[in-house]
């Protein structure tokens, strides 16, 4: 009973998720209107479940205008997230209540980047701040661990941002070291690198695809890094202990 509340609860905040994707920086518009323009205005009714399909017809997003499979998607993204949520960290509830705005907000960056290729700040860095203040109450971890994580984070990817600043290349955008550096808080040290490996995994799956797809005409096709490293960071804040005890008994 308690599951099925969670999921209708995720339904309707990724109703509002669809809102906050819209209307997240750049509002950069593309079929000849001029860039910078305003968001539209929201109804009410656009913020509930499934009269959130209503906004496909009038988004248009940079790189995917009209894109009307990301408003369900985000939905019913968001209620299997809030379910899994409450099925893996029932106790204690404020922890619970922080992991579920946390992952509403990864889920935002998560197709915002899919179609503006930019992680705005603006959800970033208070995700960054909500999981430092929380990393110190988080139970049976240290205390340090959030700071390790977010300082590792934020140092493993720094470089190619740096690199590809003095290379004039998108190696890597400065959106994903703060989101590894989000994470790391979130998550702490070795649940970080747990969750950059996966990432990677992730990544390099859909590259393959992507590859392919390539190679029958779909050139438009860009592979923005910061949903597969959000993936691969909520695999591992939810399943970090079963797999890390799973990696256990193969040694």
């Amino acid at each position: 009973m308690e599951a099925g509340l969670f999921v209708l609860l995720g339904l309707f905040v990724g109703a509002g998720l669809n809102v906050l994707v819209d209307r997240s920086p750049p509002h950069d518009y593309v079929d000849g209107v001029t860039k910078g323009a305003r968001p539209r205005p929201i109804k009410y009714w656009e913020c509930l479940p499934l009269l959130s399909l209503y906004g496909a017809v009038k988004s248009t997003r940079v790189l995917f205008p009209n894109f009307w499979i990301r408003y369900p998607l985000v939905e019913l993204t968001t209620a299997a997230l809030f379910g899994l949520a409450w099925y893996r960290v029932a106790d204690p509830a404020w922890l619970l209540v922080v992991i579920l705005v946390l992952i509403s907000v990864l889920i935002a960056l998560v197709f915002i980047d899919f179609e503006t290729t930019y992680l705005p700040d603006v959800l970033v860095l208070p995700a960054l701040g909500v999981g430092l203040i929380a990393s110190f109450f988080v139970p049976d971890r240290e205390w340090w661990q959030g700071l390790a994580g977010a300082a590792a984070g934020y140092a493993i990817f720094y470089p190619f941002a740096w690199i590809g600043d003095r290379l004039n290349r998108p190696v890597m955008g400065w959106g994903d070291v703060k989101l590894s550096a989000a994470l790391g808080v979130m998550l702490g040290l070795a649940p970080l690198l747990l969750g950059l490996y996966m990432g990677v995994l992730i990544g390099g799956l859909v590259a393959i695809i992507v590859y392919a797809a390539r190679l029958f005409g779909f050139n438009r096709i860009l592979i923005p890094y910061g949903p597969y490293l959000i993936a691969g960071g909520i695999v591992s804040m939810l399943y970090f202990r079963s797999i890390a005890d799973w990696i256990a008994t193969q040694i």
